[in-house]
């Protein structure tokens, strides 16, 4: 896509985003005048009270859910603006990880991410970066083997900054590093990772890998966003 046209994306869903959270805010609200009532008939005799508890618990956690993904979304949305940000690999990460959740729950793959307390911080382009990460995860998904938990873990203790990405099964094995070679996903990420400078190595077998990701931009890149 033009850049143009990405902004114009950019745009539209922040745009949509910002509505859908204005929509879950009345619904939380309702859902908060619905339980202060229910605490008003405490002690009444109310053979579904116990019922009516609980949908209101059900409704305020989907609620909170459902702004967590929005905000997610929101900020997937904006990383178009520009072609270079400063930006924290920790919040790339998370979010990554909260879009694309939902996919790897209709493959029976759970997908977690642990940060580090300290930001680590980036001048990339935030986009493509995303981009990235998402095409590594589709390749473990594709090449797995049965259910299990592909796992995300920040490292800034060192330079260059990396993110250890790891696929295992409940029977504790991991992923053929030449089933993930010849999948087009993955040569889809190494396309990616060698435009934003994103470099990795494997693990022991089945350990998975630890992708380096430079501070500044990769070479013939501007120095300094547009």
């Amino acid at each position: 896509m033009e850049a143009n046209e990405l902004a114009f994306f950019g745009k539209i869903a922040a745009g949509v985003t910002h509505e859908i959270r204005n929509v879950l805010a009345t619904i939380n609200e309702s859902n908060g005048l619905m339980a202060d009532l229910l605490e008003v008939l405490k002690g009444t005799p109310f053979v579904h009270m116990d019922k009516f508890q609980r949908s209101i618990g059900r409704i305020e956690e989907q609620v909170r859910r459902g702004v967590e993904i929005a905000q997610s979304f929101n900020r997937f949305s904006h990383s178009v603006d520009h072609a270079f940000v400063h930006v924290d690999l920790n919040e790339i990460v998370g979010r990554t990880v909260a879009l694309a959740a939902h996919f790897c729950r209709l493959r029976n793959v759970e997908l977690k991410a642990t940060v580090c307390d300290q930001p680590i911080m980036l001048f990339t382009n935030a986009f493509r970066v995303q981009m990235a990460l998402t095409r590594a995860m589709e390749a473990l998904l594709a090449c797995r083997s049965g259910e299990g938990t592909i796992s995300l873990a920040t490292k800034g203790d060192h330079d260059p900054p990396s993110l250890d990405v790891r696929f295992v099964s409940e029977a504790g094995e991991g992923v053929s590093t030449e089933a993930l070679a010849q999948s087009g996903e993955w040569r889809e990420f190494e396309e990616l990772a060698s435009i934003v400078d994103i470099r990795y190595q494997w693990r022991a077998p089945g350990g998975g890998l630890a992708m380096f990701f430079c501070r500044a931009p990769a070479r013939g890149q501007p120095a300094e966003s547009k």
